[in-house]
Formats: C-alpha cells, structure tokens, sequence
C-alpha cells in the first residue's frame, strides 16, 4: 500500500497552493508522479474542496502560532493525521471525504 504517497499528496497539497489547485482542478495529472492504488486514487479525487480548504487553513494557522517558520511534508502529515483521523482506506481524514 502506498500510504506514504498519499500523506505526501496531502502534505504537498497543504503546503503548495499551486499543487493545491492542480490536485483538485487535473487530479490525473496532479497524481501521476505517484504510485497509488485505484481505492487511493478515488479517495484523493473525492476529498472535498472546501473541508480540504478549511483543513490547510486551520494546520498553517497552527504552524504560525507555534513560531515555526517552515516545516516539512512529515511534519505537515504527522499533525495532519493527529488532528483528523483517518478514513476507512486509512489514508485521507474523514472530514475531507465527501461519504
């Protein structure tokens, strides 16, 4: 399973406005470079908009008031994941995944 991948699309989605725009506008091509199964797939092209919006929101407001000044795609998963959750693929947070 390529969990891995998928927490570095979110992270990457979170932390690159353009990748952002990309994943949810040319999902295809936004997850090529990937190695993902067909379930993670839909599950990344289900993520809804607007949650997904609120989610990067809320974790880069937090970022900005513990002092950091740049954090990395682990970091980003690593509170992601504690934050939300995970789904039942066990790989994107229920609050983004319009069920």
């Amino acid at each position: 399973m390529s969990v891995e991948n998928v927490q570095t699309i979110i992270g990457k989605a979170i932390m690159e406005t353009e990748y952002r725009e990309l994943l949810f506008n040319e999902p295809d091509k936004a997850l090529e470079d990937y190695e993902l199964t067909e379930e993670e797939k839909d599950a990344l092209k289900d993520m809804e908009r607007e949650k997904f919006d609120a989610v990067a929101s809320e974790l880069e407001e937090r970022v900005s008031r513990a002092g950091f000044t740049s954090i990395g795609t682990n970091d980003v998963n690593t509170s992601f994941n504690t934050l939300f959750g995970k789904d039942q693929f066990n790989v994107l947070p229920k609050n983004l995944v319009g069920m």
